[in-house]
């Protein structure tokens, strides 16, 4: 017989007559139930990105930071790598943000939210890129300039596959 129940938010274990987290107010659940709605959210997940798409590709921390991003505004996602064990501790680094295709868009925006507001300086850079000149020394660059011809700043990185 369970003796205890589990907050399914914050996994604090209280004794079996307690109905309410005192943390976070979430009902509680026995062990049982816990785990069956873990294993239904988990397929709900694994259905709704069947058709997945890789939205961004980095570094664990990077995936992880970007994933919370989007889970916080409700759009399933996942990270994952093709080698090793997406704890970061083995194989590859580098992993993907994958969403479903209907999601994309969305995320992808958010994504693009979420950057501005840690680096608002990009918006500037864009700004004066838009306007032909460099971003690092305001001097006039082409369109297509793969670096200022003045200060030497990359404006472009040219990734080999």
């Amino acid at each position: 017989m369970t003796r205890i129940k589990i907050c399914p938010d914050c996994t604090t274990e209280y004794f079996l007559h307690i109905e309410r987290c005192a943390d976070c107010g979430s009902v509680l659940l026995t062990p049982e139930e816990n785990k069956k709605m873990q294993e239904e959210e988990k397929q709900s997940m694994d259905k709704s990105l069947e058709n997945s798409v890789v939205v961004r590709e980095g570094s664990l921390n990077w995936m992880n930071e970007l994933y919370d991003v989007l889970i916080d505004s409700n759009i399933s996602c996942v990270v994952n790598s093709d080698a090793g064990c997406n704890k970061g501790c083995c194989g590859g680094d580098t992993y993907r943000l994958l969403v479903s295709s209907h999601d994309a868009e969305k995320a992808n925006e958010l994504i693009e939210e979420y950057c501005a507001e840690l680096h608002p300086e990009l918006q500037a850079s864009r700004e004066m890129m838009g306007r032909g000149k460099c971003p690092a020394c305001s001097s006039p660059v082409s369109p297509d300039a793969v670096e200022c011809p003045d200060c030497g700043l990359t404006l472009l990185i040219i990734e080999d596959k």
